[in-house]
C-alpha cells in the first residue's frame, strides 16, 4: 500500500469516528426525548384522571373524550425515536463498523487483534428466541403507558356516564369510535415497532454467525 492509499485510509477513518460520534449523540438526543414523552404522558395521565370530578359536576363528558388524542401524539413521537434508534443501531452493525474494521485491517491490523466498537457488536448478537420477542412486544413498556392511559380515560368515560344515566351524544358517540380506532391502531403500531427493532437485532446477530 502506498502512501496516498494509506492517507485516504486513515482520513476515511477519521470521517467515521466523527460519524460515529454524531450518532451516537443522536440515539442519546432520541431516548432522552423518549423519556421526556414518558413524563408527559405521566403528567397528562394525572390531569386527565383529576378532571374527572369536574366533568362529572359540569356535565361536559365529551372533554374526558378530548384527552386521549393527546396521547395518540405523544405515542406516535416514542415511537418515531425507537424507530430512529433502530436505523442508526443497523447502521452501525451493518456498514459503518465492519468498514472500520476493514480499514484497520488494510492499514495494517493483525487479524487476531480485538475488534473495535465491540460493545455494539456484543449488544447485536444478544438474539432472542421468537417466544422472546412476541414476548417483548407484548410486555408492558414505556411505550404502552400512553396506551393504558387512553384505555383508563375511556373507561373512566364509561364509569362515569352510566353512574350519571348519561346518554350520549352523537359528538361523544363520535369521539369514542375514533379513540377506539386510534386505540388499537395504537396497540399494533406498538407491537409491530417492538418487534421490528427486536428482529432486526436478532437478525444481524444470526447473519454474523452465520459469516463466522
Amino acid at each position: 500500500m502506498d502512501d496516498n492509499q494509506r492517507k485516504v485510509l486513515e482520513l476515511e477513518l477519521e470521517l467515521h469516528k466523527t460519524e460515529f460520534s454524531a450518532l451516537r449523540d443522536e440515539i442519546m438526543h432520541s431516548i432522552d426525548a423518549e423519556r421526556q414523552a414518558l413524563n408527559l404522558s405521566l403528567v397528562a395521565a394525572g390531569a386527565g384522571l383529576s378532571m374527572v370530578s369536574f366533568i362529572d359536576t359540569q356535565n361536559v363528558y365529551f372533554v374526558i373524550l378530548l384527552f386521549p388524542f393527546v396521547f395518540h401524539v405523544i405515542l406516535w413521537e416514542m415511537l418515531g425515536a425507537l424507530k430512529v434508534q433502530s436505523r442508526i443501531a443497523s447502521y452501525f452493525m451493518k456498514l459503518l463498523i465492519p468498514r472500520v474494521n476493514q480499514i484497520l485491517k488494510e492499514l495494517g491490523r493483525e487479524q487476531t487483534d480485538a475488534l473495535v466498537l465491540g460493545w455494539e457488536d456484543y449488544t447485536a448478537n444478544r438474539s432472542m428466541k421468537t417466544s422472546q420477542l412476541l414476548l417483548t412486544s407484548i410486555t408492558p413498556t414505556r411505550h404502552w403507558m400512553p396506551i393504558l392511559a387512553v384505555g383508563t380515560l375511556l373507561g373512566a368515560y364509561g364509569v362515569i356516564a352510566n353512574f350519571n344515566n348519561h346518554v350520549p351524544s352523537s359528538i361523544e358517540l363520535i369521539l369514542v369510535a375514533v379513540n377506539l380506532v386510534l386505540l388499537v391502531w395504537a396497540a399494533v403500531q406498538n407491537t409491530i415497532t417492538v418487534r421490528a427493532y427486536s428482529q432486526d437485532a436478532k437478525s444481524q446477530a444470526e447473519s454474523e454467525v452465520a459469516e463466522g
